[in-house]
């Protein structure tokens, strides 16, 4: 048993979670221009890598800003914030694969807290926020194409049709948000449901760029959301 847990212990990535635990810990006692300034102290020291994860960073930001402070998320932006320090400090193996599950996490803590604010239905001000989530959005889908260089991705070669996918992606992304609204269920299923197809974007368009796009992934994939829609609309329960 000593055996077992002094080699979890040794897994355990202590500086990075020591930061982690220090960025919630100042989200939970601090005001918010100090927490501000210790989380860019926490990430940005040491600078390394900085600027490929900067998205998923400022989205984290993002959210941790917009969320009332209550326990459960003060773990949650602790494991969000650890994992994003192992992913930039190189202590993940797959940081391709490590940066779509932070992606997709963060989406749906990011369309979790939009949904809070605007259950009410469609207004300006939900618009205009929808928006704001469908450029965050777009900010981690771009930030996981690009992050990943080498013979996958040419910048010069592929520069515009990134851009393009992304702001295709970006308006799928607000017209998704936009229908949710409409949506007569709990903003949890209409989180869960903007989530999915955001999963799926983030699955597929970087699969494109990094010339792994398949007809069976593509398949597999859409099958496993379709087949995930399918069981959130069934248990949602509808206001009608």
């Amino acid at each position: 048993m000593a055996a077992k847990l002094t080699s979890i212990s040794r897994q355990i990535h202590w500086s990075s979670l020591i930061k982690a635990v220090v960025f919630a810990a100042a989200w939970w006692y601090l005001p918010t221009w100090l927490f501000l300034a210790l989380a860019c102290i926490i990430y940005f020291v040491p600078p390394f890598e900085a600027r490929n994860n900067l998205p998923a960073f400022l989205v984290l930001l993002g959210i941790s800003l917009a969320t009332a402070r209550a326990a459960v998320m003060a773990a949650v932006l602790a494991v969000l914030c650890y994992y994003l320090l192992l992913i930039k400090d190189f202590l993940v193996v797959d940081r391709k694969l490590a940066r779509t599950v932070l992606a997709m996490a963060l989406s749906f803590f990011l369309f979790r807290e939009f949904f809070l604010s605007w259950y009410a239905g469609l207004s300006a001000g939900a618009l205009a926020w929808a928006w704001v989530m469908a450029i965050a959005f777009g900010m981690l889908l771009n930030g996981v194409i690009v992050a990943r260089r080498g013979k996958e991705v040419s910048d010069e070669h592929d520069r515009d049709p990134r851009r393009v996918a992304v702001l295709a992606s970006m308006l799928v992304m607000f017209e998704i948000l936009v229908a949710c609204l409409f949506l007569p269920v709990d903003f949890i299923y209409q989180s869960i449901i903007a989530f999915l197809v955001a999963a799926l974007i983030l699955d597929l368009v970087p699969a494109y760029f990094f010339h792994e796009l398949e007809p069976r992934r593509i398949r597999v994939t859409a099958m496993t959301v379709g087949t995930l829609f399918v069981i959130v609309l069934a248990a949602a329960k509808w206001g009608i």
